[in-house]
């Protein structure tokens, strides 16, 4: 099973650890046993087989992804202008073929895009050749002035678990990064 939690507030960086400990706790009852591990990339890893994350924050946006079924990925952006060269840069020619020229579209085309590379734990840049094969399972998720999009193995999960800040226990150290 996969599933997508979500918290609004001041700071999304600032939002992550406690988010973790939450949705931990929340699905499988408890915060792991050991401290994360991290991929030789930065992607953070549970040192206990069979369970994977994946987090992301833009603005005062954090989501995290936990599954129990393969690797995951997550991402969330806030809508915003950029650079109008930015899509034919960031964009392989299958994703411009989706474009449809606005910045909401852009966001869910990168945020499916950077939610598979968490996935696969594979470098997103140069971005044009990062390219979300059509085979992921993955959703996307819409709130207005943001996208967010999951990829993992198995069904991707229908919405995001939002979680009132007030709710957030304090980061549990096993989630905290190390140094």
């Amino acid at each position: 099973m996969t599933a997508v939690y979500g918290v609004a507030g001041q700071e999304g960086r600032t939002l992550t650890r406690a988010l973790l400990t939450y949705a931990c706790t929340h699905l499988w009852g408890a915060v792991p046993s050991q401290p994360l591990t991290y991929s030789p990339r930065g992607k953070p890893l549970f040192a206990q087989p069979g369970r994977w994350l994946s987090l992301s924050h833009s603005g005062g946006l954090a989501v995290c992804a936990l599954s129990d079924c393969g690797p995951v990925g997550v991402d969330v952006e806030l809508v915003r202008p950029h650079r109008p060269s930015l899509p034919r840069y960031a964009l392989a020619p299958e994703e411009l073929a989706q474009f449809d020229g606005t910045w909401s579209s852009f966001t869910r085309l990168w945020t499916l895009k950077e939610s598979w590379c968490k996935r696969e734990d594979s470098p997103l840049y140069p971005p044009r050749r990062a390219v979300m094969p059509p085979h992921c399972p993955h959703e996307a998720y819409h709130g207005g002035d943001w996208w967010a999009a999951v990829c993992c193995h198995g069904p991707a999960p229908g919405e995001i678990v939002w979680v009132p800040p007030s709710r957030l226990p304090p980061p549990h150290p096993h989630l905290e990064r190390q140094g």
